[in-house]
């Protein structure tokens, strides 16, 4: 029998669970909005003009940045499973991957951002068409964005609940938890995947203004977390 709760129970619940949290997770946003934007200042500026080193430095140096700042995804995925479960979360909560478990959460940093590697490929074309003026290379850029964004999809989608699942099981390292999460997925990925795609209108949305998005942002991470409780519950473990 199936007991999964749907897209539309997922979202009302976090809804309700977001319940006067919105001034609290805007702030633990914003902090780390400036943080991030102050260490991205350490990549090198890259203009379409660059050279072909110069431009491969850039991105090497950008995506060690990123790793370290993806960190906080394990601080976040502390805050949303907190409120899930109808407990108070507090701002230090944030950084909870930096002082509490720094290592798994860098691995698995590394992981998400070597997946975002296959959407950089869609760039390269268009980076070197827009240089050059080659509009073949443009076009070009199309289609590979398609199937670098597809193929993206299908390998996030099995890996997506690490985050949670090393605030729920401490002892796993990285790879056991990696692991663990495509286990859980089995059966799942459509049905998240669809989950998703329920969100794109109100992300677009949110994207036409900042405080839209600091509303849909929060949004979609609660649901996000809803669904991994939902996924986790004793009746439907393998």
């Amino acid at each position: 029998m199936n007991t999964c709760l749907s897209s539309a129970q997922l979202k009302d619940k976090a809804k309700g669970c977001l319940g006067g949290h919105y001034g609290f997770l805007i702030g633990a946003i914003l902090i780390e909005s400036l943080i991030s934007y102050a260490v991205s200042f350490l990549s090198p500026a890259l203009t379409f003009s660059a050279s072909v080193p110069r431009f491969l430095i850039g991105q090497a140096v950008s995506f060690c940045l990123s790793v370290f700042t993806g960190v906080f995804n394990a601080g976040f995925a502390l805050i949303y499973l907190k409120l899930a479960c109808g407990a108070t979360p507090v701002l230090s909560d944030i950084f909870y991957g930096y002082s509490r478990r720094f290592t798994t959460s860098l691995q698995l940093s590394l992981v998400y951002n070597a997946l975002s590697l296959l959407l950089l490929a869609a760039y390269i074309p268009a980076f070197w068409g827009l240089r050059d003026g080659n509009t073949t290379l443009l076009l070009l850029a199309i289609p590979v964005a398609v199937i670098m964004q597809a193929v993206y999809i299908l390998l996030w989608l099995p890996l997506s609940q690490c985050y949670y699942l090393m605030l729920d099981f401490p002892d796993k390292s990285a790879g056991e938890i990696l692991s663990l999460s495509c286990r859980i997925t089995r059966g799942q990925k459509r049905r998240l995947f669809l989950i998703l795609c329920g969100f794109i209108p109100i992300m677009l949305l949110g994207i036409l203004s900042v405080i839209g998005f600091l509303w849909a942002g929060p949004y979609l991470q609660m649901t996000m977390a809803l669904f991994y409780l939902d996924i986790m519950k004793p009746a439907q473990k393998n």
